[in-house]
């Protein structure tokens, strides 16, 4: 019988992960799964008398969603990375050819060889992520540098390429700063996706996941440029309010993103500041989509969130304040980036 031929290591990794396709699935149905399976597994162990750092990483081994990938992006990204790793892997080995099995002892290496070329805390981390996905490991078994929010960069330092996108990319980062939607979101925004009011407009997208959000724009700056580009497509008697052409570019625009949260947390904040009976309304908006969304709200909204470690430290340094108001935070994660914990917003926007 003729002995069947090994595989490429990167085509047989990205077999792995496109078997993992969950696009449109609950993630959050996943997350509480394995909460009830760790939950049930630490109480085991308790009983079994296993010291508690055994426990907490035995814990760690217990993910529901192990063979899961919910956002297309996310499969994108992961491809990408695990080629990077094959080839990592060839260059180790001499050859293409190798069992999936037999490359998991390259892994640790490979994150060696990131450190050492320089890569930042946060690539790395992608890149692992990924090579455990398709491979069935998981992260916590390697040796890697810790992923700290204050030390990520981009969106906040200019990209080699940001000068040349800036101006190839105008209108989408104009557009961008205003709505704050992630790049496919924007690249599908269309006309009729675009509902206006007295004061006000709301855009309906499918984010990441597959979920429909909301996107709430009051600010009249804002308004006056959703509708400078709705009014054009119009015109143009285009779907969308961009064309391919102003989409065809690399640059930034999650840190258009960002400065649409930060702009809309500066606006809340002067609204509560001159208005303080506004608050209620902005407190009692966020109690009524968490209800009506079916998600527990578990932070205290009258608690300030306060930034501890790396972030505050980076705060501190540049004469920022370094406590944010927990109801303006997740008055802004809902209607903007449809995001739903305080230390998200903060970490990865409001502090950008």
């Amino acid at each position: 019988m003729k002995k069947e031929r090994t595989k490429q290591l990167s085509y047989a990794l990205r077999e792995r992960l496109e078997h993992m396709a969950a696009y449109g699935e609950s993630k959050r149905t996943y997350k509480l799964r394995t909460l009830d399976q760790r939950r049930e597994a630490r109480n085991s162990l308790i009983r079994q008398g296993v010291p508690a750092d055994r426990i907490q990483q035995k814990l760690l081994h217990i993910d529901a969603a192990k063979d899961k990938i919910f956002s297309f992006s996310t499969m994108s990204s992961y491809i990408r990375f695990v080629k990077n790793f094959a080839k990592f892997v060839e260059t180790q080995t001499g050859t293409s050819r190798i069992k999936v099995e037999d490359s998991v002892k390259y892994i640790q290496p490979y994150i060696d060889y990131l450190i050492d070329k320089g890569d930042s805390a946060n690539t790395i981390n992608l890149q692992l992520s990924a090579v455990c996905k398709a491979t069935g490991q998981f992260v916590v078994d390697f040796q890697h540098p810790i992923r700290r929010y204050a030390d990520v960069i981009r969106g906040v330092k200019p990209a080699i390429r940001d000068g040349f996108n800036s101006k190839r990319a105008a209108a989408a980062l104009e557009l961008n700063s205003a709505v704050g939607l992630r790049r496919a979101e924007l690249y599908r925004l269309k006309v009729d996706d675009i509902k206006w009011d007295k004061g006000s407009a709301v855009i309906q997208s499918v984010g990441k996941g597959g979920k429909h959000n909301s996107t709430f724009i009051t600010d009249p700056a804002k308004l006056a440029i959703l509708e400078q580009y709705y009014m054009a497509a119009i015109e143009d008697n285009r779907d969308t309010l961009l064309t391919a052409e102003q989409m065809n570019h690399d640059a930034d625009l999650h840190h258009a993103r960002a400065q649409c949260a930060m702009d809309e947390y500066k606006r809340v904040m002067e609204d509560i500041k001159e208005h303080p009976e506004r608050r209620t309304f902005y407190k009692d908006y966020v109690v009524r989509f968490f209800k009506e969304n079916n998600k527990p709200l578990k932070e205290n909204l009258d608690k300030p969130y306060n930034l501890r470690g790396a972030g505050k430290k980076m705060l501190e340094k540049q004469g920022r304040e370094t406590s944010f108001d927990r109801v303006a935070v997740l008055y802004v994660s809902v209607t903007i980036l449809h995001h739903y914990r305080s230390d998200t917003t903060v970490q990865h926007y409001l502090i950008k």
